[in-house]
C-alpha cells in the first residue's frame, strides 16, 4: 500500500514555486505527470504567511496555531491517489489546515 519515499524530503526546496515541484520529480517523491502538473497549477506561496519561505519543503505557520504540511507530503497524498483520480478530478486536502 505505501511506497518508500527513494529521497530525503528536506531537498526539494527551492527558490522558486516550478523548482520545488521540479525538486520533488527530480527525487522521485512526485513520479506521475498529473501530479506534478496537479502540483505546478497552485502556488504555495498562497497558503502561507508573508515573510516564510514557501518553497522551503517543510511545513509552514499559517496561523490560528495551525501549519500547512510540508510539499512532499502533499505530493505524496496525490500520488497514493493517482490511480483513483481520473481527468478532470479534484482533490481537497482536507485537515491539512490550508485547503491546498
Amino acid at each position: 500500500f505505501f511506497r518508500l519515499i527513494p529521497s530525503m524530503a528536506w531537498r526539494s526546496s527551492s527558490t522558486t514555486h516550478e523548482g520545488l515541484v521540479n525538486n520533488l520529480v527530480s527525487g522521485g517523491i512526485i513520479q506521475s505527470d498529473a501530479v506534478a502538473k496537479a502540483m505546478k497549477t497552485v502556488d504555495r506561496r498562497y497558503y502561507v504567511k508573508p515573510g516564510q519561505d514557501p518553497y522551503q519543503d517543510s511545513p509552514q505557520v499559517i496561523g490560528y496555531g495551525a501549519t500547512i504540511s510540508a510539499p512532499h507530503m502533499h505530493a505524496w497524498c496525490l500520488e497514493l491517489l493517482s490511480d483513483r483520480l481520473r481527468p478532470g478530478s479534484q482533490a481537497l486536502d482536507v485537515g491539512s489546515g490550508s485547503g491546498y
